[in-house]
């Protein structure tokens, strides 16, 4: 799989959602189809080792190969006579904190899910945050005002303080 850079593997899973008509990855029907598809570059990876690869081992290796893509999410918004489209960009899966513990794994992002948009911005938060008392000697040593950023992490961590965690 590591022979794949990130651009050929997302074009690789932008293939299969053209090919397939489907608007999301999920990896047991990516598995599914690749068995249809002798040679795709991606088949004896999955199915034409040396003895077959266990069911959860095939899943874990499709999440690894998306892991890092990205899903482009494209909505037509019509408020005038002119229309217009917002492109928004959103992780393709998140791992969320809550589950870490527990061994956690990744999650499909679903950009309607209110739960999945509120993880997305807790972790934005956390990590803005963290850049944040990284960087905030250099950028006020120059004159910028951090304020701005300050009110953002607040926003998205929906919290008082700006301490990274």
């Amino acid at each position: 799989m590591s022979k794949f850079n990130k651009k050929t593997r997302q074009k690789m899973v932008d293939d299969y959602l053209n090919d397939t008509g489907r608007n999301t990855f999920k990896a047991d029907e990516f598995i599914t189809w690749l068995d249809t598809q002798p040679d795709h570059p991606l088949h004896a990876s999955f199915h034409g080792r040396d003895g077959e690869l266990l069911w959860q081992a095939k899943l874990n290796l499709a999440r690894q190969f998306v892991s890092g893509l990205r899903i482009v999410i494209k909505s037509e918004v019509i408020e005038s006579a002119v229309p217009s489209i917002k492109v928004t960009e959103y992780p393709a899966y998140i791992s969320p904190v809550s589950n870490r513990k527990l061994g956690g794994g990744y999650e499909a992002f679903d950009p309607d899910s209110e739960k999945s948009q509120e993880e997305l911005r807790r972790q934005a938060g956390v990590y803005l945050a963290g850049w944040l008392n990284r960087y905030r000697g250099c950028a006020e040593h120059i004159g910028v005002d951090l304020t701005p950023i300050e009110d953002i992490v607040r926003v998205l961590r929906d919290d008082k303080t700006i301490a990274a965690e």
